[in-house]
């Protein structure tokens, strides 16, 4: 089960498009890095969600993201996907009330962000949700 929201942006908003999610998500209390064109967005304690599940507190709860672009013809997509997986994904039902939280949050302050800069085409939202 992949979570991926797709954001179709102007095509020659594409850097500002990847600029604008990174300050979003920094804003909202993500640690963000750029690898190769890729953002990564993590927030929360990986070791104490994993010794903790849903015992943890909600915002020290390990969250992590990657957004990156596709450019396919004439246009462009920015792809948010949350990639924790595993052991820190514990916490049952709580946990992933938690996650599901958490993810709709994320979307909505990129989708947000991209919309106030102007870049915003569409939104497509795949997984469960």
């Amino acid at each position: 089960m992949e979570q991926r929201t797709d954001y179709a942006v102007h095509t020659g908003d594409r850097g500002t498009a990847m600029e604008v999610a990174g300050a979003a998500l920094r804003r909202s209390g993500h640690a963000v890095t750029s690898t190769g064109g890729t953002l990564t967005a993590t927030a929360g304690s990986r070791a104490l969600t994993i010794l903790l599940g849903a015992l943890v507190h909600p915002s020290r709860q390990f969250r992590r993201y990657e957004v990156s672009t596709t450019v396919t013809g004439a246009s462009t997509t920015l792809s948010v996907r949350a990639t924790v997986h595993g052991t820190a994904v514990a916490g049952g039902p709580i946990g992933a009330e938690r996650r599901r939280s958490a993810w709709r949050q994320v979307t909505g302050t990129v989708e947000t962000a991209l919309r106030a800069a102007g870049v915003l085409v569409g939104r497509t939202d795949h997984g469960h949700h």
